[in-house]
């Protein structure tokens, strides 16, 4: 669980509980979030949409400071930063 700002300004929080929440320009989006059976992250919109990704931790100064998102299909990459 956690809550992330991106590079965009866009800010995503993952609940405990699996419910994630993804705020782009003030829309706001709540999807789900797993880990698979293979131990990759995922997330799910709905009506249908769902990707995994390798997660890679941010790392500055020695200090985690994000994650790496890593699309396994496209190979789009997403940088958040910890709040």
């Amino acid at each position: 669980a956690g809550s992330f700002v991106y590079e965009d300004g866009a800010t995503q929080v993952f609940e405990k509980d699996g419910a994630t929440t993804y705020i782009e320009h003030g829309r706001e989006t709540r999807g789900r979030w797993h880990v698979d059976d293979k131990g990759r992250f995922c997330s799910f919109w709905p009506p249908s949409y769902e990707a995994c990704y390798d997660l890679r931790w941010i790392v500055e100064g020695g200090d985690i400071v994000g994650l790496r998102f890593i699309e396994l299909q496209a190979g789009t990459r997403l940088d958040g930063l910890y709040r």
